[in-house]
């Protein structure tokens, strides 16, 4: 496979638009060159991927080169102990990828969750509890998204600020529930939600996320979400702020140890 050059996205992102059902939004990030990452085509097949390393295949999956590319990126990941993640578009793709990988990798399956919205009442927040919108000091004192989070998904925390936004409910300063954009691209923002253990069930991820959505719709941008077939509560959560599911797929990552 051949490495696309930048003024060429533009191009795979139409085809990948109009071919691909199931498509991530971190695929839309590096075609718009929001995220730094890398991508490879030949003959209307593409593996696209993060610098982090997480990747998207899509295409005739009896491309033998984009089998041959696979292979070698997961060998170099391997040797180097980097991060390899690769997103699937069908069952297709699932069956090819643990064939050319030998089951050297854990398969595990997700949904993608969208909706039409409209926006979400405002909240009360209890005395003492503020929504911020995230900024380098809630960065600073984040367990979750903090810096090295932002320099995984979006390059840099300077990136994360150009291109992406999210919102954190504090108390005293210090950060109980956080709602940030993982990714934004293709006109969507995909959610990434976190609260502190002490601090679940008291409603403060649906307050973070519904100023989250609002101000997506404020933007013209869709909010989207994904989350593990097994995260029961992510689910739930999901559904309570107006999510439907949408699509089921798979993802294979290196397994431990």
């Amino acid at each position: 496979m051949q490495e696309v050059k930048k003024e060429q996205y533009s191009d795979v992102k139409a085809l990948i638009h109009h071919k691909e059902t199931c498509c991530p939004t971190f695929v839309y990030s590096i075609l718009e060159q929001t995220i730094p990452g890398v991508v490879y085509a030949e003959d209307q097949s593409f593996l696209i991927g993060t610098s982090s390393g997480i990747y998207y295949v899509a295409g005739d999956e009896r491309n033998q080169n984009v089998h041959e590319c696979i292979v070698e990126l997961h060998k170099k990941r391997a040797e180097s102990k980097k991060r390899f993640t690769l997103y699937s578009p069908n069952r297709s793709w699932d069956s090819v990828i643990k064939t050319v990988l030998r089951d050297e990798l854990n398969q595990m399956m997700r949904y993608a969750l969208s909706q039409q919205f409209s926006a979400k009442k405002a909240f009360q927040l209890p005395k003492g509890f503020t929504l911020k919108r995230i900024n380098e000091d809630i960065i600073s004192t984040s367990t979750e998204f903090h810096k090295a989070y932002y320099e995984e998904y979006w390059g840099s925390v300077s990136n994360f600020f150009k291109n992406g936004f999210g919102f954190a409910v504090l108390y005293d300063n210090h950060v109980v529930s956080e709602c940030t954009s993982i990714f934004l691209g293709g006109d969507h923002a995909e959610m990434d939600i976190y609260t502190s253990e002490e601090y679940r069930g008291m409603g403060f991820a649906y307050i973070a996320g519904s100023k989250f959505i609002n101000d997506c719709l404020e933007k013209g941008v869709t909010p989207s979400w994904d989350c593990d077939v097994s995260n029961k509560s992510s689910i739930h959560l999901a559904k309570k702020l107006g999510f439907k599911i949408s699509t089921k797929y798979s993802i294979f990552f290196k397994k431990s140890g």
